[in-house]
């Protein structure tokens, strides 16, 4: 198949461009900045509209989006990023006749929290839902995603290596982290399975944890002995989320605390008759 990724120099665009060349794919990154002679030069921040895309599909079988931002600011506005240019996107393959769409949403944007990120995931997962039937599109809903090179990963090993572990609300919130390979294998396999329907699926690993639980595991799997444990007060996370709010690098703001706060879990079992086979555990990440 010939593939166009959107978003292919990301951290999950990355991983999938290289399962699927490895899978004998021929892959095409759609990209701000090109620096490969077969790479599309694409500005999600402006390209929402349908005509933009149409001109960029010749020989293309499959569309892939694995674009997004976690905090919304002008360089990356969340509703453009999220909502428009995905609704145009999926436009334009329904019209070039694409044979396959492929999503990367969210887990828990269904779940009825206000928030844009929630909200610009939404929208575009209702896109696809207006597309023809002839449209065939896989929807994957990752929670938290681990890989060595991630960012999230990165700072979460960080926090598991410190001898104090300063925990919001003591670390109750519940998440259910997946890995990387789990989600390139999901889609690896919907793209090589002929008869593959339309469908959205919860993209979870095999159990559920806390952020205590999970900084807990990664510091064994680490080789450090347990850690000491402090409860930092709500008052103090939303003081600290408020003024994340004025820093845009902060991954920490009102709305990620609001979604973390949430929880981020699902059953595993749609995920693991996705695959074939249970996901792996955050237990085994760094084994």
């Amino acid at each position: 198949m010939k593939i166009l990724i959107c978003g292919a120099t990301g951290f999950v665009g990355r991983h999938l461009t290289q399962a699927l060349k490895n899978a004998g794919h021929t892959v095409l990154r759609a990209i701000r900045n090109p620096s490969e002679p077969s790479d599309l030069a694409v500005d999600f921040c402006k390209d929402t509209t349908k005509e933009i895309w149409l001109q960029r599909f010749k020989g293309m079988s499959v569309v892939i989006n694995a674009v997004g931002v976690l905090r919304d600011n002008h360089q990356n506005p969340m509703q453009q990023l999220h909502n428009e240019t995905p609704t145009a996107l999926f436009s334009a393959c329904a019209e070039a006749k694409i044979e396959r769409i492929v999503q990367i949403s969210a887990l828990g944007i269904d779940s009825g929290i206000d928030t844009l990120y929630f909200s610009s995931r939404v929208a575009a997962e209702d896109a696809l839902h207006r597309l023809p039937t002839q449209v065939r599109w896989l929807c994957l809903r990752p929670s938290v995603i681990y890989g060595e090179d991630g960012a999230s990963a990165q700072m979460f090993k960080f926090l598991a290596k410190l001898p104090i572990h300063s925990l919001p609300m003591g670390g109750i919130q519940t998440l259910q982290p997946v890995h990387i390979d789990d989600i390139c294998a999901a889609v690896t396999l919907w793209l090589s399975d002929t008869d593959a329907t339309s469908q959205t699926v919860d993209a979870v690993g095999a159990e559920a944890t806390t952020m205590r639980g999970m900084l807990d595991s990664y510091r064994l799997q680490l080789g450090y002995k347990p850690a000491w444990h402090i409860s930092v007060p709500s008052l103090l996370v939303i003081i600290a989320a408020r003024i994340g709010d004025w820093i845009p690098s902060s991954p920490l703001c009102s709305d990620t605390f609001t979604m973390l706060a949430a929880g981020n879990t699902a059953p595993a079992s749609q995920f693991t008759e996705f695959l074939g086979h249970p996901p792996r555990s955050y237990k085994t990440f760094m084994s």
